[in-house]
């Protein structure tokens, strides 16, 4: 093969490579939203707020990593649970021990047109005085 074949061959398959990697890349999005957290009156009750998805996220964007904050009046009871979910609660992390944070979604396929939610409940026996939920937010980062 000629040194002109083999630049050109050479100079053909960089360009179709770069092309192939540039239709591969995935676009990426974000959002950010707020609800008030669920007040909690009795134990072992769960309780659970909808974020409100904005925009339009496609139908085919997955979520990848969520920041949040999560708000709750003191004194926070003993057996304060709180998860960080996808709508239906079967991704869920545990984000008890943070009221702020970042959890990573990628890879478990929620869907980004759909609510995360907040769930949360008091564990234990006995009556409790109410636990008031404050603001909350979430920072929902997508691709598609």
């Amino acid at each position: 093969m000629s040194f002109k074949k083999l630049a050109f061959s050479s100079a053909f398959a960089l360009a179709a490579s770069l092309m192939i990697a540039q239709s591969a890349s995935a676009a990426s999005a974000s959002y950010s939203t707020q609800a008030v957290a669920p007040s909690i009156y009795y134990k072992n009750d769960w309780q659970s707020v909808a974020y409100p998805v904005l925009g339009s996220p496609p139908s085919n964007a997955k979520v990848t990593q969520v920041s949040y904050t999560w708000s709750y009046t003191y004194p926070r009871p003993t057996g304060l649970l709180v998860y960080l979910c996808n709508n239906i609660g079967t991704v869920c992390w545990n984000v008890t021990n943070y009221a702020s944070g970042t959890v990573n979604f990628t890879g478990y396929d929620v869907p980004a047109n759909q609510s995360l939610r907040l769930y949360a409940k008091v564990e234990g026996t006995g009556t409790m005085a109410p636990l008031y939920g404050g603001t909350t937010t979430v920072s929902v980062n997508y691709t598609y």
